[in-house]
């Protein structure tokens, strides 16, 4: 009779113990999976410091590798989205959560102190009053009907909405037209520099439309229609200002961007993250958006009900479908957008939604009551290398972390300590955690982590006793602990007293037994203490990377 554990695929607590498979455990901690066998992750590495009390952090300057900078951090939930602008050398940044949306690049941001230094309201305010006409001269029979508007414009070629329309004029049409009333712009961070004026013509479809007639600095209040050739049609008709209350900003495809807005979902214009038309918006039925992801060319809306799938090429063009998924999301700070799919926190475990449909990652892995004492609302969660990798507070109030593979959920790998918030930089694929005011790099420190893993209990027919036990590891020794369970009380006060130390009390559920430490000191096999018991359990701890381990009644089974 021969038990083996090997695989080491994280743990399963959802079934009976005994019905697991043998490459699954009870108990996975510090764990670091990909390769198949335990070992232990590296200690995060310090790289950066924050100041107290915040709950993002965002790598700046992401074009070069570089750890220990720039770090903008801030004390709530931000969305930060770099700018899809072609010619941009200043990593234009825009973000939401700190207020109102705002946009900062490297001059303004790495000015001094604490990072990001400094900001510009996101947005551009459009005039609110008309300009004054008056008609001077002309000396045409024929006449046509004018009407003007203008924008403010800032340093950065960003266009406002057109203010109130000016009242119809009709003059000659060699008149000049005095145009007076030109509103300054608004003080604040805006930075608009010039004005450019708009006249009424009729264009190439019949109707009267607003074409480019001037452009003036900013601050001049009058200036001259003197008949010259119009220009380009008036484009920012419905450009409004982003949302105050805009959250949740997510980088799309084809230069869109999304945000929540109260109620609804918000759609910029397509590279004008400056402009957002009212009329581009999606509202799920009967719920409010908590959180967005992308995966390929298509956005996901969570929600306090079922999920809303929108997809299309441009935002005037983009559709809407509702998703019978029945997974509300529980934490918008810990949704994780895969590019095959999306996951996040639902009251049944982890939800998933891909190309695929629909899924719960954790179901077989965790009952709803093992999910439940996860504490979910209060996750943050990103990507690590393909897995879910999420941090929690427990039902001890211990902050502890996890990870899981969304497509092949085979078992969950446990982390001892779990982390408030972090940022992945997709240059480096690196992950960066945020430890109080350290900020840390995962599994990149010279100490390693103490890890464990506790097999399935392997159910024998009858009482049996192991007599042998070899391990197959990098390094030795290898410390192991044997459970025989299913003991008597007797039994067990017996074999602590016949074995000493070596040998104390432990449960495993509803089973009474003995736990043995032993100590491999090579990869030969080595003799155990003859225990007979119904049920036996493998628990395995250390920082040895280790392949599997055997236990066999005969030293041959093992050869």
């Amino acid at each position: 009779m021969k038990v083996t554990v090997s695989g080491f695929s994280g743990a399963v607590n959802a079934p009976h113990p005994k019905l697991l498979p043998e490459t699954v455990g009870t108990v996975s901690w510090n764990q670091k999976p990909g390769r198949g066998d335990f070992r232990p992750w590296r200690d995060p590495l310090d790289v950066a410091t924050v100041p107290a009390g915040r709950k993002t952090i965002y790598r700046f300057g992401r074009d070069v590798a570089e750890d220990g900078r720039y770090w903008f951090s801030w004390v709530g939930i931000v969305h930060a989205v770099r700018g899809m602008v072609a010619d941009d050398t200043t990593e234009r940044t825009y973000y939401t959560g700190d207020g109102f949306p705002k946009w900062t690049d490297n001059t303004m941001a790495l000015a001094g102190g604490s990072y990001p230094a400094a900001w510009r309201k996101l947005g551009v305010p459009a005039p609110i009053s008309a300009p004054t006409v008056a008609a001077a001269g002309g000396s045409s029979t024929e006449t046509e009907v004018r009407c003007y508007v203008y924008t403010y414009v800032t340093d950065k070629g960003e266009e406002s909405a057109p203010g109130p329309v000016s009242a119809a004029l009709t003059v000659p049409t060699d008149a000049t037209v005095n145009i007076t009333g030109i509103q300054a712009p608004p003080a604040g961070a805006f930075t608009i520099n010039r004005v450019r004026i708009y006249r009424t013509q009729t264009g190439t479809t019949g109707t009267a439309e607003f074409f480019f007639l001037r452009e003036i600095a900013a601050g001049v209040a009058n200036t001259t229609d003197d008949g010259r050739t119009l220009g380009e049609v008036l484009e920012t008709v419905e450009w409004l200002e982003p949302p105050q209350d805009l959250s949740y900003l997510t980088a799309m495809w084809n230069g869109m961007m999304a945000g929540i807005s109260g109620n609804a979902v918000r759609y910029c214009e397509a590279y004008k993250p400056y402009a957002w038309p009212m009329a581009y918006e999606t509202l799920p039925p009967d719920a409010k958006p908590l959180a967005l992801a992308t995966f390929g060319q298509r956005l996901l809306v969570l929600t306090t009900a079922d999920p809303v799938l929108v997809a299309g090429t441009s935002p005037d063009s983009l559709d809407e479908q509702p998703l019978e998924v029945g997974q509300a999301c529980l934490a918008p700070q810990a949704v994780v957008s895969f590019g095959h799919g999306v996951a996040w926190p639902a009251p049944d475990g982890l939800a998933y939604y891909g190309a695929g449909g629909a899924k719960l990652v954790t179901n077989g892995l965790l009952t709803r009551d093992d999910w439940q004492a996860m504490n979910p609302a209060g996750m943050v969660a990103g990507l690590y290398e393909g897995l879910f990798l999420g941090f929690y507070t427990d039902a001890g109030g211990v902050r502890r972390g996890f990870l899981v593979d969304p497509i092949n959920p085979t078992g969950i790998f446990y982390l001892e300590k779990g982390y408030d918030a972090l940022y992945l930089d997709r240059l480096q694929d690196a992950l960066y955690v945020l430890d109080g005011t350290k900020v840390r790099k995962w599994d990149a420190g010279a100490a390693l982590m103490s890890a464990r893993f506790v097999s399935k209990v392997f159910a024998m027919p009858a009482p049996a006793s192991f007599g042998w036990c070899k391990v197959v590891a990098d390094g030795y020794p290898v410390t192991v602990k044997l459970n025989a369970l299913e003991l008597s009380a007797r039994e067990v006060a017996a074999h602590i007293a016949t074995f000493g130390p070596r040998c104390v009390a432990v449960s495993s559920g509803n089973s009474s037994g003995v736990q043995f430490t032993l100590s491999a000191p090579g990869p030969e096999a080595f003799r155990l203490p003859p225990i007979p018991a119904r049920s036996w359990q493998i628990d395995l701890s250390g920082q040895q990377a280790v392949q599997g381990v055997a236990l066999a009644q005969a030293v041959e089974e093992l050869r």
